[in-house]
């Protein structure tokens, strides 16, 4: 069953991303964490969360290349952008860490029930 789920989670993630640019994590997270028993635990959390930002930067990767082939991406006004998104990145995961497992996981599940 639970291979199941990560088919379902991987599938949301790709339509969340290709149609409305979401992030992998809005849909895997939850569904990792909750769903799944072996993301449960004390650090299920953290785990979910790196499978998600795994997935999107492979996702982000294969999108780059596809915009560098094609000719349409901008790299000089890019790297503001990627500046400001490993900032945030480092300012997020410091947050995590100092939050703990359970105000981490208990919001995963507080924003699943909000959204669904």
């Amino acid at each position: 069953m639970e291979l199941f789920w990560y088919v379902v989670a991987a599938l949301g993630a790709g339509i969340g991303t290709g149609l409305a640019g979401l992030s992998a994590a809005t849909v895997m997270v939850p569904i990792l964490y909750v769903l799944c028993p072996s993301f449960g635990g004390e650090v299920g959390a953290y785990q979910a969360t790196a499978v998600a930002l795994a997935s999107d930067i492979l996702g982000s990767a294969i999108t780059t290349w596809t915009y560098i082939r094609y000719k349409n991406i901008d790299l000089r006004r890019g790297w503001i952008m990627f500046a400001c998104i490993v900032s945030m990145c480092v300012v997020g995961s410091l947050a995590a860490h100092r939050a703990g497992n359970v105000v981490l996981g208990g919001s995963l599940i507080f924003i699943k029930y909000v959204l669904m």
